[in-house]
């Protein structure tokens, strides 16, 4: 049998709980954050600062998920189950219309500048798939066309679907509260 004092200290920490959790939402909702737990950026909250244009190089954004039909890759990975449909990414701009990116399985290069750990993987963590990628070779961005990347182990970006439209760039945002270095948690085994 439940003693009264018992009874009293679990209702006392559900209305606690319950009002954390209010408190979290109303603060999220209030500071526009958004949160990630991918491996592409440091798992945590980032807030969301508005329109992105005009882009620059380097700019952290929130991203809609290119179509899966004219990306196999997203395809693939809506397959899959490598991230949830319908929930925007935080990626880098890397290059922007005019600039040449060369793809190659050894990584990315933006106008002759390797990206840090833009190696194309070919397989899922634990060998379970294959990873389909762009194809390599050299692009010139047209206009209207953005390169996205992320550092992170096992990043899912342009290197896998290609340049997206700068229409699916949602808004800026920065870090508000990450943990640094944890897009790196997940070791590469390719």
């Amino acid at each position: 049998m439940f003693s009264l004092r018992r009874v009293e200290w679990i209702y006392w920490s559900l209305v606690g709980f319950i009002v954390l959790v209010g408190v979290g939402m109303l603060f999220g909702h209030f500071e526009r954050l958004v949160v990630t737990d991918s491996t592409c950026q440091p798992v945590g909250f980032y807030q969301l600062l508005g329109t992105p244009l005009p882009l620059h190089d380097g700019e952290l954004v929130e991203v809609e998920i290119p179509g899966p039909q004219d990306h196999p890759a997203v395809a693939e990975g809506l397959k899959y189950h490598w991230f949830p449909k319908g929930e925007p990414w935080i990626k880098n701009v890397v290059a922007l219309p005019g600039q040449t990116v060369v793809l190659k399985r050894q990584g990315v290069r933006v106008d002759g500048r390797l990206l840090p750990n833009s190696h194309v993987d070919r397989w899922t963590p634990g060998h379970h798939h294959r990873i389909l990628h762009y194809p390599f070779g050299t692009y010139h961005l047209k206009q209207g066309q953005v390169w996205l990347y992320a550092s992170g182990n096992y990043a899912f970006d342009s290197s896998y679907y290609g340049p997206v439209s700068e229409n699916n760039i949602l808004e800026k945002v920065r870090p508000w509260w990450v943990i640094p270095g944890s897009q790196f948690w997940l070791k590469k085994g390719d």
